[in-house]
């Protein structure tokens, strides 16, 4: 046997720890590991590193400032640079899915430079009904977002292939389509990743903050309270509860909302969590101006340390960074 790669005296990392070893690698995966040297297309000499397993981001979004075969280059191109091997698209479809998805696809699987998936968001009751028309096509987790209705649904639907326009949109999310999708996730057997933040707060805490002219960080955590974020914990899970859906909440950073999640557990509730590196490492206290502005926003400091202790009591199922691929422009 002839493998395509040997990767010469690597640092393997292991959970029972370091490997000495050379990592044979035929057909784009690992098939050894061994003190041999055996017959190669290609080696590559690591003395002196270390290698780990790759990582996989559960939560990206790319796609909606520059289309698709573009931003899948780049941003697949950068993961692989940082050790990032599988990558997970938050799918923003504002067109229905049985007439748009195959060009998404199509688009997708030439562009990527590592492993991908897709999450497939659902915002009215008519993409709710092609859910298995959506899985039929290998896309099997769906999207929703909580926070979109009122004054505060404005969204960026991803381009569309080809296009360079940005798709601008607003969405009403309705309870009868978060029930609709719950329970169809739950006869499809699959998950619904939740955006949990209660709009009708939201919008209220936002024009609040405008009337006193309150501004920062500080003022757009307290405008988007955790209490948003709870409130919107327990209404999906109630739902989800009735029809045995597994939820799983993104992007968690406030013990409010850590509180709320772990009431809903011993209800019975099949809940996973996902965090986000800006929730264990930043804190409103401590940042200026606006490039930590998030949603949910980032909180205080003993919030974060709550995040910490969650992960540590395995409390949190993963880490997703809900990177947003954009660029960051000068003003004249």
């Amino acid at each position: 046997m002839t493998a395509d790669c040997i990767i010469l005296d690597s640092h393997i990392m292991t959970p029972k720890g370091v490997l000495e070893r050379n990592i044979v690698i035929d057909d784009e995966k690992i098939v050894d590991f061994t003190t041999d040297i055996p017959q190669c297309d290609k080696k590559i000499n690591a003395r002196g590193l270390v290698a780990i397993p790759g990582l996989i981001d559960t939560h990206v979004h790319y796609g909606v400032y520059s289309p698709i075969e573009e931003a899948a280059k780049t941003e697949s191109r950068a993961a692989a640079l940082g050790g990032v091997t599988t990558m997970m698209r938050m799918l923003r479809l504002g067109h229905s899915y049985k007439t748009h998805l195959q060009a998404q696809l199509a688009a997708s699987k030439s562009s990527h430079y590592v492993d991908y998936s897709i999450h497939a968001t659902i915002f009215d009751a008519s993409q709710a009904d092609e859910m298995k028309y959506i899985t039929e096509n290998g896309i099997t987790s769906f999207k929703l977002y909580m926070n979109l209705g009122g004054e505060v649904g404005h969204v960026y639907m991803d381009m569309d292939p080809g296009s360079s326009d940005l798709f601008e949109s607003h969405v009403q999310l309705e309870t009868d389509t978060v029930r609709k999708v719950l329970a169809n996730a739950a006869h499809l057997g699959c998950p619904v990743l939740v955006h949990a933040e209660d709009y009708q707060m939201c919008e209220c805490g936002i024009k609040k903050a405008k009337e006193n002219k309150k501004d920062g960080l500080p003022a757009w955590s307290e405008s988007r309270p955790p209490d948003s974020e709870a409130k919107s914990i327990k209404k999906v899970c109630e739902i989800a509860r009735e029809y045995g859906t597994t939820v799983y909440f993104v992007h968690i950073g406030s013990a409010v909302a850590l509180d709320a999640i772990e009431q809903e557990r011993k209800k019975g509730t099949k809940v996973l969590v996902e965090t986000c590196p800006h929730y264990l490492t930043l804190s409103y206290e401590k940042q200026s101006g606006y490039l930590a502005k998030v949603m949910p926003p980032i909180r205080s400091s003993s919030d974060k340390e709550k995040i910490w202790n969650a992960i540590s009591q395995k409390q949190i199922n993963t880490i997703g960074t809900d990177h947003v691929a954009n660029q960051l422009k000068l003003q004249s």
